[in-house]
């Protein structure tokens, strides 16, 4: 039974609690929150011990899992804590910046950087909840992918509301690889927020783009992913969840898949993830989205950042994580 502690009364925390509270292989035995009110909720909710503070929690308790759900702008100098006193951590996207459209400046890189040294220099777990990898549909691109069905990768397109912005971006970097360098367009000093539309490059070769506002709605899907191969074409879209695979430079289907109406992707998605970081603390294995996916994400974004702030400036992201570490 994995011994589970939550770092958060408020809803996203509970929702995570609960989803591994629920799991008939873990337990959720101990949380932990600053405000008296929601840590007096949660300690009735889940009937457990809870602490004001992290050195309370870790003196009174010894977990075998730290679900770290606190604001982006705050996750940062716990996961240090939490990491440097020998815990495992699974902490909500993005490992900092903000959430949306003025997420993530270059220089909130180098605030994440000695986290990730500290896990990386570490033997522990460390994983962040880019859930979207446990829809259907998503899966069903990755894995087409993967396995080759699409013929040799030429290009990506992608487009997202900055409501899955994150996401988006894990989903390019998981299902082809972390890019050589972005350029892009955008003003990153608009005052209410910016567009981007970003060219992305791989070293083998492959050419993509991803565009971003928060001006789309929602009536057709607020993000999409498609990769073209030179034997199919695929595409994965919406968060109700949609796939479907065709013949390159040709209209005929080769598959679709529809995620059925009463079994919306998004709520099994959350218990799809907290079942994979138990099965992956039974294994012994690295977390379905580790601590390289929570940093190639944020990587991503300082560079483009940079790019923009450069007049749509070629930024190889090798050079941009050079400069966080330095």
């Amino acid at each position: 039974m994995t011994r589970c502690a939550t770092i958060s009364g408020r809803g996203m925390g509970m929702m995570h609690g609960g989803n591994f509270h629920n799991h008939p292989d873990a337990e959720v035995v101990a949380v932990c929150d600053m405000d008296p009110e929601l840590l007096a909720k949660a300690k009735e909710h889940f009937g457990i011990p809870g602490y004001p503070t992290i050195e309370e929690l870790l003196a009174n308790c010894d977990p075998d899992l730290v679900l770290l759900i606190v604001n982006e702008t705050r996750r940062i100098p716990p996961l240090r804590q939490l990491l440097e006193a020998g815990q495992n951590v699974f902490t909500e996207k993005p490992l900092c910046g903000l959430e949306g459209q003025e997420r993530l400046r270059e220089e909130d890189l180098g605030i994440a950087a000695p986290a990730i040294a500290t896990w990386r220099d570490s033997n522990l777990k460390f994983g962040i909840d880019f859930n979207y990898r446990f829809m259907h549909h998503f899966r069903k691109l990755h894995d087409d992918v993967a396995e080759g069905r699409l013929g040799e990768i030429r290009m990506v397109h992608a487009r997202a509301h900055f409501n899955c912005w994150s996401h988006v971006i894990d989903q390019i970097l998981w299902t082809v690889g972390r890019p050589e360098w972005v350029s892009v367009v955008g003003d990153p000093n608009e005052s209410r927020g910016w567009g981007r539309l970003i060219h992305i490059g791989w070293e083998n070769g492959v050419i993509g783009s991803l565009s971003g506002t928060n001006l789309w709605g929602y009536d057709d899907h607020p993000l999409r992913v498609k990769v073209l191969g030179d034997e199919f074409y695929a595409e994965a879209k919406g968060l109700e969840g949609s796939y479907s695979r065709r013949k390159a430079n040709n209209s005929e289907i080769e598959e679709v898949w529809e995620a059925e109406q009463d079994k919306p992707e998004m709520p099994e998605s959350f218990k799809r993830m907290a079942d994979g970081v138990i099965k992956a603390i039974h294994a012994d294995t690295p977390f379905p989205a580790d601590g390289e996916a929570a940093w190639n994400e944020l990587l991503f974004e300082a560079a483009v950042h940079r790019s923009a702030l450069q007049n749509n400036a070629r930024v190889f992201l090798a050079d941009v994580e050079e400069d966080a570490f330095a």
